[in-house]
């Protein structure tokens, strides 16, 4: 091989080292910056689940408060309290919640701290809702049940009353009826059972003691019916009273008695039919203040 061969073949291998130098320079530097760019890459991926979570947790937390606040309202309502363990609570949660939305940094302390607070929170208020509920349960349980009370009381106050008013009421005793004519010659009073003959009624009666009726004046309505089911009336005498139960009654007469609670004997008193009486039974019906107090019957022939 002459020199100058020799020559051309050593500058060919400088050539080639240069090149390969090159070319593991350049692989190096290729290498370099993929692993930065994954570094790059990471990095970002952390930054953004980073304020993903932030943004999760402001949500969680401000979510948390508006429930608080509800709640809040809905037992001051019901003349309840918040508990301060609650409320506590509620203040951290605000606090925490201010630093990270003033914090643009990584801030996964707060984040962690907060998401703890809101853990414990949140279960707090579901225990509290629980109760309120079981609360809410049994003061409607105790309403109906005081409402069943009233109502029986109610109903035992009105039958009371009910027993108090008929305890109250006037009776009669000894209801007595005579069939009265003035005999032709003398014009003495005499009795007579026969109809065509009578020319008046006599009718006496006796107040059974009663201690918690009411003292004072009572008018007494006198009810005589006839066989054929009327009531005998002469003109200017007779009326309609009033009953207690909303009806009413025909009477023939009425006079007035003054009641003290003890017994009494009422003095007669007299009616006299303007018709002729027929032959068939009769019958004698008091009353006062709306109710029955006693009744009698005569047959006459």
């Amino acid at each position: 091989m002459n020199p100058q061969d020799r020559n051309n073949k050593s500058i060919l291998y400088v050539i080639i080292l240069i090149l390969l130098i090159f070319n593991l320079g350049l692989f190096y530097l290729w290498q370099t910056g993929k692993t930065q760019n994954n570094k790059l890459t990471n990095s970002n991926k952390s930054l953004e689940a980073s304020v993903s979570d932030k943004n999760k947790a402001i949500a969680a937390a401000e979510a948390l408060l508006e429930q608080y606040k509800s709640d809040s309202v809905t037992m001051a309502k019901n003349n309840q309290q918040i508990s301060s363990e609650l409320a506590k609570s509620s203040g951290e949660i605000a606090r925490l919640t201010f630093l990270l939305k003033k914090n643009d940094k990584n801030s996964q302390g707060i984040i962690a701290e907060l998401n703890a607070q809101i853990k414990q929170m949140s279960e707090k208020l579901a225990r509290l809702e629980n109760e309120n509920a079981e609360l809410k349960t049994r003061n409607s349980e105790l309403k109906s049940i005081n409402m069943d009370l009233n109502s029986e009381n109610n109903s035992l106050s009105a039958e009371k009353q009910k027993l108090k008013t008929l305890a109250a009421r006037l009776t009669s005793s000894e209801i007595r009826v005579e069939t009265l004519k003035k005999q032709f010659i003398t014009r003495k009073e005499t009795n007579t059972n026969r109809a065509k003959g009578v020319e008046a009624l006599r009718i006496s009666f006796s107040l059974v003691e009663n201690k918690i009726a009411q003292k004072g004046e009572r008018e007494i309505f006198i009810k005589i019916t006839g066989p054929e089911g009327t009531t005998l009336m002469n003109e200017g005498q007779g009326g309609v009273a009033d009953l207690m139960d909303g009806k009413s009654v025909k009477y023939s007469y009425k006079t007035s008695v003054v009641f003290e609670n003890e017994a009494k004997q009422i003095p007669a008193t007299i009616w006299k039919p303007t018709k002729k009486l027929t032959t068939g039974k009769y019958t004698i019906e008091l009353y006062t203040e709306g109710y029955l107090m006693g009744s009698s019957a005569i047959d006459l022939k």
